[in-house]
């Protein structure tokens, strides 16, 4: 199948109760409409110009009502209608549930993965979209595929592979009968979903805790959050899909100056990291929308209140949108319906039917100029969730191994060293050499097609030479490539296992 590539947004927000924005004109978004009414879990995915395509949710039905039906994430066509085989999709009711990954090999078809955190439907699940059926208005022609039966943390993440056109997607599992540790990623390109390909790295994260995924802007690196109060970074990899050097900023269980993490969202040039905290389940009566300075060195140390919340009000999610500003949703506890996450009919006031704003997120303190319900929903209403979108305009990354492999594996020449590289049929080994290198560390990496690393060395230069045979006979017969680089320069070549 040809790969094709085609640009997707995120242009158009659809959640809460019948609310909606668009950002089509990104220096003047404007209120308006769906047909949800979700108090959390959310996604929508646009065309190059904005326009919608379709969305997702899970409704508000209370679990008590329907203890042995939980499959009830649905898919809206961009007319807000329920589309074709739709329904029942395997989800509960909870925040960041589902996200939207594009198949790079047909652009109209579309990745939706959801998950669950408790049984029924614990695991995690995907759905294939195809808006050729119904004249655009599109069908889902799989449901409930199951890749994992264990339960799986409530926040699910992608971003684009460095090549600029394939997927990762990114879940957690929270079952104790797994490592707690375990990073689950999944790769989508031209041959469907690949996977998973499981990390152990970072704090364990326990049973029963909502996490929040999310990838910075330029997605070189991943934050974690949990309500048990787990604060961490880590670097990613977009070739590779590896994650490494774990920051730990505040480890779970510890009480946190801020309690009860809930929800954050990254600025745009990831300086800036704001955090709410939430006091649903506790007895506190504030929670706190929260500044850290993730260029501190002491992250925790940074914290800077920006707005104290007091009960009724209660902040729900935050998520940075198309126009570099980053968006608030709020709770109103004060009537008895809202227990249920459903607002009587004739609930409206401030807090039910505005978004508070961050209109400055890259500057410090006050000057990020935060305005606690200011964008008017136009007489629709918000609960908890904001939607789960990835940036879908992510472009490959310049310079990088999987970036050349995008390109056509042209050979990097900004390096003063050469690399050599023999595969031997015969003996099963690749034959690697290189001269004149500057430096005085060194990382080899081979590389498959897909971008993923499966042989790396860390290692000391004795001089300006390398060589090294690299045994190769347990490795697929393909093309790779070879990454040589130090401190001071990058070498790429291509080697082809016959």
């Amino acid at each position: 199948m040809t790969c094709v590539q085609a640009q997707f947004t995120d242009r158009y927000w659809t959640f809460g109760d019948s609310a909606a924005i668009d950002f089509r004109n990104l220096n003047t978004p404007v209120p308006a409409q769906s047909v949800l009414r979700a108090r959390g879990t959310c996604a929508s995915i646009c065309d190059s110009v904005g326009n919608l395509l379709f969305y997702a949710a899970s409704p508000d039905v209370h679990l008590w009502l329907s203890p042995n039906n939980r499959n009830w994430g649905y898919v809206l066509n961009k007319n807000h209608q329920l589309m074709e085989n739709g329904d029942s999709l395997s989800s509960l009711l909870l925040y960041q549930e589902m996200i939207i990954a594009p198949n790079p090999a047909n652009s109209n078809q579309f990745y939706l993965f959801t998950c669950g955190v408790s049984n029924p439907p614990a695991g995690f699940y995907y759905n294939v979209i195809d808006l050729t059926y119904n004249n655009g208005l599109g069908k889902v022609t799989q449901k409930n595929i199951q890749l994992q039966n264990f339960e799986v943390s409530d926040g699910l993440a992608a971003v684009k592979h460095g090549n600029g056109k394939d997927w990762w997607v990114v879940m957690k599992p929270t079952s104790n009968s797994i490592a707690l540790d375990a990073f689950y990623f999944y790769l989508i390109n031209s041959n469907g979903i690949n996977g998973p390909y499981i990390q152990h790295i970072g704090y364990p994260v326990q049973y029963g805790d909502f996490l929040r995924l999310k990838f910075t802007k330029e997605g070189n690196k991943l934050f974690a959050m949990s309500t048990g109060n787990l604060f961490e970074s880590y670097d990613f990899d977009r070739c590779s899909g590896l994650l490494s050097n774990v920051n730990t900023i505040h480890q779970q269980d510890i009480t946190p100056p801020y309690k009860n993490y809930w929800s954050f969202a990254l600025s745009e040039d990831a300086t800036k990291l704001y955090s709410t905290s939430n006091y649903l389940g506790s007895n506190q009566d504030t929670s706190y929308l929260v500044q850290y300075d993730l260029n501190s060195t002491q992250i925790l140390n940074s914290a800077d209140t920006l707005y104290t919340f007091i009960r009724p009000t209660v902040p729900g999610l935050l998520q940075a949108g198309p126009d570099k500003k980053i968006y608030l949703s709020s709770l109103d506890e004060s009537y008895d319906c809202a227990f249920f996450y459903l607002y009587c009919d004739t609930t409206h006031n401030y807090v039910t039917d505005n978004l508070s704003v961050i209109n400055a997120p890259d500057s410090l303190g006050p000057a990020c100029n935060f305005q606690p319900f200011s964008f008017n929903l136009g007489g629709h209403r918000t609960y908890v969730g904001l939607p789960n979108n990835p940036n879908y305009e992510l472009k490959a990354d310049s310079g990088s191994v999987c970036d050349t492999l995008h390109v056509g594996l042209n050979e990097l020449t900004n390096a003063k060293g050469n690399l050599f590289v023999f595969y031997n049929a015969q003996w099963k080994k690749a034959f690697i050499n290189a001269d004149k290198l500057r430096g005085k560390n060194y990382v080899l990496t081979l590389y498959d097609l897909t971008g993923r690393v499966v042989y790396k060395e860390f290692g000391k230069l004795e001089g300006d030479y390398f060589t090294k045979d690299l045994e190769m006979s347990g490795y697929a017969s393909t093309l790779y490539v070879i990454s040589f680089t130090t401190e001071k320069e990058k070498l790429v070549k291509k080697l082809v296992k016959n």
